[in-house]
């Protein structure tokens, strides 16, 4: 289930995974567990060097096919400001480059994931807000929704295993 609201610059997600809280936790918390989810269907984690902790930072490249078939990769950087395990992480995540550098014209959102256990199971939401309404339709239109969708399908299964 998402929610972009078109009146603000803010698009929230979430959804019900059937693991408990702490395993969820650590697949969002650990490179080992990242490296199996972390991207849309045909693409994959092929950078993630991570100190998870509040001032810590994960860089990370997710690699695939670009839109002309071709490879690519898209590089990421998220700089936590707050962790409380098992419940919530919140952090910066910027486009950058291969070295860390921010891209020019790539806007930056601040993301919370909560992490709620529901009768064993696991309700992780999402809330990412961007700069401007501009920069929410920007990534909307690079496509968010549907990798967003695809990268939970991989945690989901990667979960069940």
């Amino acid at each position: 289930m998402n929610n972009t609201n078109a009146q603000d610059r803010t698009f929230s997600i979430n959804r019900t995974f059937n693991a408990p809280r702490e395993r969820v936790f650590a697949a969002f918390s650990q490179c080992e567990h990242l490296k199996h989810w972390w991207s849309p269907a045909g693409w994959h984690l092929s950078v993630c060097e991570m100190d998870f902790r509040e001032g810590g930072s994960w860089l990370y490249c997710m690699s695939g096919p670009g839109p002309d078939g071709q490879p690519m990769d898209s590089y990421g950087k998220a700089s936590y400001q707050e962790i409380t395990a098992p419940e919530k992480i919140i952090y910066t995540d910027s486009f950058v480059d291969k070295d860390g550098s921010p891209l020019e014209n790539m806007p930056s959102m601040q993301i919370t994931v909560t992490f709620e256990d529901v009768k064993g199971k696991t309700r992780v939401t999402t809330e990412t807000i961007f700069g401007s309404k501009e920069e929410l339709d920007a990534v909307i239109g690079m496509g968010m929704e549907e990798g967003l969708k695809q990268t939970w399908d991989k945690l989901e299964a990667y979960l069940s295993q």
